[in-house]
């Protein structure tokens, strides 16, 4: 019988031989399809903006030429500022007061002091015009940037384009010792190889020479938009992208905007809204049991006591940005007109941002870690162009929009990132909470020393783990 069976049997499995492979085929694509469906990867629409006055320009394209620019300054602008120096009035801090209740006037009649008799900011500006600048219009605004290339580059080496975007109170000088590093590594002891850059540094608008929107709305994601489009301009079509406070935001934004278009995204601050259950359990049970939670001994250490470094520490830090996120346009009409209030406001950022501690001291640590020269450039980037409203505004556009409505908050990040985690950032964000938006975190690097200014203040450290990042990107 089993022998009559055999030709029956064979003939089956020969439609078996078909329809199995066919079958399992058709709902292997459906899985898939199902699969990619589910996974396809979120993004945040591109968009497009208008921020020049009045309505645009019906007819006629945008001007796209991009034109050299160079800082300038006069005998007339320093004379105002020096008149205006001279005339400060101060209020003699309490006793014992530090940095603890703000800026310390006795300190800052110092700083006042070398900035009306010392300082030179001729000087300065030659130092600013060191790199080459250049100005284009985007979406009807001036938009500023310093674009450094390497002056040579061993045979055979690939350069690769990086956008290195600043935040507030900074701006694009944060970058002047990190560029060398990153441009001529072998002429800096950072001669690992592999790894050359060419360096974008734009101004955000609104911020130093970059001009102000004119419009209402003008948040990281347009800022995105308009980075994008001018590495665009310049001919990148791929490129990698850095950035810590507004910069981090701004360019997280453009690679959840355009993933194909970053190679990879490196940040020194973590932007997380998401504040759920799962988040309350780690904080809760990672005091206890922090390897139950992913937290390592070093998190613990940044994170903990917790209501101390993230609350009242975050608290103390951050009355600038309620008035900022609120109405930036009183408190900025008194920075605007008095150079001595713009210092004492950008330069009390300088001290705790750059180490908590520094609270605690008369001067409020800040020629420990910058020369006077070096934070007054700064103020006099602010001040020259006028800017300081503008750049407070960009919070209020930013914070205008119930957090969990963001769009970017929804949107995951998945081209290849690294975190350069400093222990002295106002907030610490440990690997295992950052992989919740992050999805692709190739380096995380808990950094030895440094605070907030991290390009300013530790620029060494900072080049060696971007370029640490970009040789796994490549080796990938």
């Amino acid at each position: 019988q089993t022998t009559l069976c055999l030709p029956r049997s064979f003939e089956y499995s020969q439609k078996n031989a078909v329809l199995v492979p066919a079958a399992a085929l058709g709902v292997g694509g459906i899985m898939v399809f199902w699969l990619r469906s589910r996974h396809k990867i979120k993004t945040i629409e591109m968009g497009d903006g208008w921020w020049g006055s009045g309505e645009r320009p019906l007819k006629g394209k945008e001007d796209e030429s991009i034109r050299p620019f160079k800082i300038e300054t006069s005998d007339k602008e320093i004379e105002d500022l020096h008149r205006r120096l001279e005339q400060a009035r101060y209020t003699p801090p309490l006793e014992g007061a530090a940095f603890h209740y703000g800026f310390n006037s006795n300190y800052l009649q110092k700083v006042v002091a070398y900035w009306r008799n010392q300082f030179d900011w001729r000087k300065q500006v030659e130092v600013l015009n060191k790199y080459p600048h250049f100005r284009t219009t985007i979406e009807g605004i001036d938009i500023h940037f310093i674009h450094v290339k390497p002056s040579y580059v061993p045979h055979g080496r690939a350069v690769q384009p990086l956008l290195m975007v600043h935040g507030w109170p900074g701006s694009f000088y944060e970058f002047y010792k990190i560029i060398p590093l990153l441009t001529e590594p072998a002429g800096h002891s950072l001669n690992e190889g592999d790894v050359v850059f060419e360096v974008i540094c734009p101004s955000i608008p609104g911020y130093g020479f970059s001009e102000a929107p004119h419009q209402k709305g003008f948040d990281t994601i347009a800022t995105a938009r308009i980075f994008h489009k001018l590495m665009n301009r310049l001919g990148f079509k791929q490129y990698y992208v850095q950035g810590g406070d507004w910069g981090s935001r701004i360019t997280t934004n453009m690679a959840q905007m355009l993933p194909q278009s970053v190679k990879g995204l490196h940040v020194n601050l973590v932007f997380i809204n998401k504040q759920g259950l799962r988040r309350m359990i780690s904080v809760m049970l990672g005091a206890y049991v922090p390897w139950l939670v992913g937290l390592t001994r070093e998190d613990v250490r940044r994170t903990y006591p917790f209501m101390q470094k993230n609350i009242y520490d975050l608290l103390r830090e951050s009355g600038y940005l309620h008035i900022q996120a609120t109405k930036p346009d009183t408190a900025g009409c008194g920075l605007n007109d008095s150079p001595v209030g713009l210092a004492a406001y950008i330069l009390e950022k300088f001290s705790t941002w750059t180490d908590k501690s520094f609270l605690h001291q008369d001067d409020g640590g800040l020629e420990s870690k910058y020369s006077l020269d070096e934070l007054l450039t700064n103020v006099m980037i602010y001040w020259v162009t006028s800017s300081i409203v503008s750049s407070m505004r960009f919070y209020k556009e930013n914070f205008s929009k119930i957090p969990d409505l963001a769009v970017h908050d929804r949107v995951g990040v998945y081209v290849p990132t690294g975190i350069a985690a400093f222990p002295q950032e106002i907030v610490h964000t440990p690997r295992v909470w950052a992989k919740q938006k992050f999805k692709n975190i190739i380096t995380y690097t808990y950094m030895p020393r440094g605070g907030h200014f991290a390009a300013f203040e530790e620029p060494k450290l900072l080049a060696q783990d971007i370029m640490h990042f970009v040789r796994k990107v490549e080796q990938l």
